[in-house]
């Protein structure tokens, strides 16, 4: 359930049935693929030797899958703790443009500086697409508790997902705990299309498909770099030159 917008008659709800309503999301179908993913992770960290602490210190602290799959790997390949931080930074700065897009459509002009840097903290890609989708409709002073209480509460409780999923690392086949990992992927694959309503967005995801391929083959390492870069750039260039044009 999401808030109607204001009338002029309607009274202002209060930020914590905000809040609430934000939670009701918790079992929406992107909300359970990530339970499905982080299950996956938590074997993954048990499987790679990482303490149960580390892990979910991991979930809470990066709240980013697959930078927290990359700081693993650096982990067991026994890298240097500078090429670690820089793999990690480099999976993770692609969530920069989500906060730099999503942040205008949060704030109102009395919202506080922390409760941005909060609800940023939690954007990644689930969140993202969820308050894409969610936000624009509702009035602005309920956006951020709204979202936080998606965001945040999803945060916190995939670090007890991670737990379950550590408890349980050896029940679960290793094929099906594989699976796990690329149901996230699969499902934002099929719906990041309806949240792009720009035409910069739409190319970009287009361009993704189209150069991911060709770069593996390229620049094979550097491929994800390489393919946001040009695939990003380009469709910012069209997007804006379409705009201008009319």
């Amino acid at each position: 359930m999401t808030i109607p917008p204001l009338s002029g008659t309607e009274e202002r709800l209060s930020a914590f049935v905000c809040y609430r309503r934000g939670m009701r999301h918790l079992l929406s179908t992107p909300a359970i693929v990530l339970y499905l993913s982080f299950i996956g992770f938590g074997g993954f960290a048990r499987e790679s030797g990482v303490d149960l602490g580390h892990a979910l210190a991991m979930t809470g602290l990066i709240w980013a899958l697959p930078s927290q799959v990359v700081l693993i790997g650096g982990i067991v390949s026994g890298a240097g703790l500078a090429a670690i931080a820089l793999a990690v930074t480099l999976a993770s700065i692609r969530l920069m443009p989500m906060v730099v897009a999503l942040v205008p459509e949060l704030r109102d002009r009395e919202t506080p500086r922390w409760q941005l840097y909060l609800v940023s903290h939690v954007t990644a890609i689930t969140a993202w697409v969820f308050a894409m989708q969610t936000v624009p409709s509702l009035p602005r002073y309920a956006r951020v508790p709204f979202f936080a209480g998606f965001g945040v509460s999803l945060c916190f409780l995939n670090i007890g997902v991670t737990a379950i999923g550590y408890s349980i690392a050896g029940i679960v086949p290793p094929l099906a705990a594989a699976a796990l990992f690329f149901m996230t992927p699969l499902y934002f694959l099929l719906t990041l299309p309806s949240a792009a309503r720009l035409l910069s967005d739409r190319l970009a995801l287009v361009f993704g498909l189209c150069l991911g391929p060709v770069f593996v083959h390229v620049v094979p390492g550097a491929d994800l770099i390489w393919t946001g870069l040009v695939g990003g750039v380009g469709a910012y260039a069209i997007g804006r030159y379409r705009r201008r044009a009319s």
